[in-house]
């Protein structure tokens, strides 16, 4: 069996599939040759799986969240973190599982038609992209805090604090939690920790502020992949400060930097480190007065008038 082709990198919500492996039960799993579902990681788990239906000639069903699988040489199937081996393991297939409710199955070999909810994979991309911007604009926040230079640097080549420090992560429709941990190794590479602790609300008022100029400034967000194959490397990229940036990242994300709208966050001390929630709120969500403000900053923009620098 051959690992599960994916299309949700290409933006695809929609796809016709055939069945290569169904296991009746509460729920019922599917798998199929290709999907445009996307399933959430068992490695790290951040973004919530796809959901949304599956059809077949006589049958349809309620499809998610996915999940990730593998299946063995022998033809047995694991899921999430019951996968025993890592990907590229030998004879293994590494597959999308499609979780139905109810419904008759489909005939192994037979076509399906898969689709995805676009509003819930919408919701779920912008709080993606959302967190990608703020971990960017956290470490650079946090440049004054570092008493030692460290090796490890982000898209923007300043000190990872986002990459070092994250314990969990969690990506939800138009946000996301972050927790960040500052413990002893964290500390003797040079983290002031006591006075990043001490100057919370200041650094959210930073973060905020770095993230409002670079919504203003506006940018392109894309995605590009290794190969088909759901154990491919995929990456996103992001036009900021005149330059591309690229970060490994398997999920899904809004388009531009302007679809966003506004993002947020607000920190709070937390056991040893502090909390970071962040919230989109996309430009059709915002009030009206905001809106039009903003269109008629877009027009001046296409004429070509030089945009306000950055505070």
């Amino acid at each position: 069996m051959e690992h599960t082709r994916v299309s949700f990198v290409l933006g695809h919500h929609q796809e016709q599939a055939s069945v290569v492996y169904y296991e009746q039960g509460q729920p019922s799993l599917l798998v199929t040759d290709l999907t445009p579902f996307h399933p959430q990681s068992h490695l790290w788990p951040d973004q919530p799986g796809d959901v949304g239906t599956v059809r077949w000639d006589g049958g349809e069903a309620a499809v998610g969240p996915c999940r990730m699988g593998a299946i063995s040489p022998e033809g047995r199937l694991f899921v999430d973190q019951d996968i025993p081996v890592k990907r590229g393991a030998e004879g293994w297939a590494f597959v999308v599982v499609h979780p139905l409710a109810g419904g008759h199955p489909p005939h192994l070999g037979s076509r399906v038609e898969l689709r995805v909810d676009k509003d819930a994979r919408h919701a779920l991309s912008l709080g993606h992209s959302g967190c990608h911007l703020v971990a960017l604009a956290l470490n650079r926040a946090l440049v004054p805090y570092w008493r030692k230079e460290v090796s490890e640097r982000d898209a923007l080549d300043q000190p990872d604090f986002d990459r070092l420090a994250i314990q969990s992560s969690r990506v939800e429709p138009m946000g996301s939690r972050e927790q960040y941990r500052i413990g002893k190794s964290l500390r003797k590479k040079g983290v002031n920790g006591e006075a990043l602790l001490a100057d919370l609300a200041l650094i959210e008022e930073k973060v905020n502020r770095q993230l409002a100029d670079w919504l203003a400034a506006g940018g392109e967000i894309r995605r590009s992949r290794a190969g088909e194959a759901i154990i491919d490397s995929r990456y996103w990229h992001c036009t900021l400060e005149g330059q591309e940036l690229t970060i490994p990242c398997g999920g899904t994300h809004a388009g531009t930097l302007a679809e966003l709208g506004q993002v947020r966050v607000r920190l709070a001390p937390a056991e040893e480190g502090f909390s970071l929630l962040s919230e989109v709120t996309p430009l059709s969500q915002r009030p009206t007065r905001l809106r039009l403000i903003s269109q008629a900053g877009s027009t001046v923009c296409r004429r070509g008038s030089p945009r306000p620098p950055s505070a």
